[in-house]
This record gives C-alpha cells, sequence and structure tokens, in this order.
C-alpha cells in the first residue's frame, strides 16, 4: 500500500468518513478530504496543483 492512501485513509477517520453512509457526512468534512485528496495528487505530480484544486475543492455555487 502506497504512503498516499494511508495516509488519506488516517484523514478519512480523523474526519469521522469511515462510514458507507457519506450521505450523513457533515460537508465541512467531505470538502476537507476532497482538498486533502486533491493536494495529495498535486505532490504526487498526477493534477497540476492549486490552479485545478480551486475549481475541484469548494462546493458548487447554487444554480450549476
Amino acid at each position: 500500500m502506497n504512503d498516499l492512501a494511508v495516509c488519506l485513509a488516517a484523514e478519512a477517520r480523523r474526519l469521522g468518513l469511515e462510514s458507507g453512509a457519506l450521505e450523513h457526512a457533515h460537508p465541512d468534512a467531505v470538502q476537507t478530504f476532497a482538498q486533502r485528496v486533491l493536494h495529495g495528487l498535486a505532490a504526487l505530480g498526477l493534477i497540476k496543483g492549486n490552479v485545478e484544486l480551486g475549481c475541484w475543492a469548494a462546493p458548487r455555487p447554487g444554480g450549476h
């Protein structure tokens, strides 16, 4: 298992996202986890980084 997977699993546990019932998860916890995932991918060079992260790491505004 790679270091990113272990790190993300620990973060999911810390944020209380272990459950299969994510529809009950707090939106801030899900957003924080998404940001950590995207930063980890950027650190590995798999996405461009902050330019791409800004768009996907926050909830979409209404009307989209």
